[in-house]
């Protein structure tokens, strides 16, 4: 089985190397590396093209014979974008390139275990080949903040239904890192990522839930996430990062089933998307939580109480959108004072 590792590379200077070489030792080397240069302004394609041209080092004495490389090195492409576009066009870019049977998706500030790719594919061809394969992730610095499966979630999950409530109940990371995909599987449904979003994994992966049917899962660690290059990015609220939440929700809406009990998931999968967004601009007293929290308000009041009630019982969120401000204001201090008391 041959797998398409497609890395976005964009000002990752510090972190490049770590994740090209973790790329470089995988135990399983039927690959097909993908470089997507976004028009970044350091030197990271170059540091990259550097590594992928030379793994062992320019200096490396001896040389790998020629019938050598030909049989171990993997098949390398570094495609240029002539301006930057960001993370999803990017990953669309290295989808129409790939020529696997599934393709990875890595950030290019991440890196992956040296035996992810094979733990991956002896998964999919134990469930034959499955529209997803997904991993456990080992978070770093945090290890808390880790990404394991509950032991009630099965090895194998079979049909539409189950698979689709699978990632609309996030019993599997909501991100489109650390997956084998199908390669098939995204072009026939064009799941392609909406581009000139932040936060694009959440919609792909609701677009994603639409047509799945399998998904395998190994509870080996097949991804490791940086919080180091990502933390402050992450948190930081922006005018686009607000439009994006927005748009994230509204083509969500557009796109709801007519079908229970899908539909209810679906709800309640938008619903959590705007509560855990309330609540991180809450958080930070942004001036824009209450013009936001009313947008949402309004956005979603003709979902009805099946909505609020399943998210109510999983994910308790709802405070962010329903409870009263000098409620919440209180609660904002209970936390700060608990925290300094610590």
């Amino acid at each position: 089985m041959k797998v398409s590792i497609i890395i976005p590379v964009y000002n990752s200077a510090p972190a490049i190397e770590r994740c090209i070489c973790s790329v470089l030792k995988q135990s399983w080397q039927n690959l097909e590396i993908i470089l997507v240069d976004d028009h970044g302004t350091d030197n990271s394609i170059v540091l990259a093209s550097r590594l992928l041209e030379h793994p062992a080092g320019e200096n490396a004495h001896p040389p790998v014979a020629p019938e050598e490389q030909k049989v171990t090195a993997p098949s390398v492409k570094i495609l240029h974008h002539s301006e930057n576009r960001g993370l999803s066009a990017a990953r669309n870019t290295g989808l129409d390139a790939a020529t696997g049977d599934y393709v990875f998706f890595l950030d290019c500030d991440d890196e992956i275990p040296p035996r992810a790719l094979e733990n991956l594919v002896l998964t999919a061809n134990l469930y034959s080949h499955p529209h997803l394969v997904c991993g456990a992730v080992d978070v770093r610095p945090d290890s808390k903040k880790s990404l394991n499966f509950s032991n009630k979630l099965p090895d194998y999950i079979e049909g539409k239904k189950a698979s689709s409530q699978a990632i609309l109940r996030r019993d599997i990371p909501i991100m489109a890192c650390n997956k084998l995909v199908n390669r098939d599987f995204l072009i026939s449904n064009k799941l392609y990522f909406k581009e000139g979003l932040i936060h694009e994994d959440n919609l792909w992966s609701y677009q994603v839930s639409g047509f799945v049917d399998s998904i395998a899962i190994t509870r080996q660690v097949t991804y490791i996430y940086h919080l180091n290059h990502k933390g402050l990015t992450m948190e930081r609220v922006t005018p686009k990062r607000l439009d994006s939440i927005k748009t994230i929700i509204t083509m969500q809406i557009e796109s709801l089933s007519k079908e229970r009990p899908l539909r209810t998931l679906q709800e309640a999968y938008i619903f959590f998307t705007a509560a855990w967004f309330l609540d991180l601009l809450y958080v930070q007293s942004h001036p824009q939580y209450y013009n936001m929290r009313q947008w949402v308000r309004n956005t979603l009041r003709p979902f009805g109480t099946g909505m609020h009630y399943h998210t109510l019982v999983n994910h308790l969120l709802y405070r962010a959108i329903y409870l009263p401000p000098a409620v919440l204001r209180a609660g904002k201090k209970f936390r700060e004072n608990a925290s300094r008391n610590r």
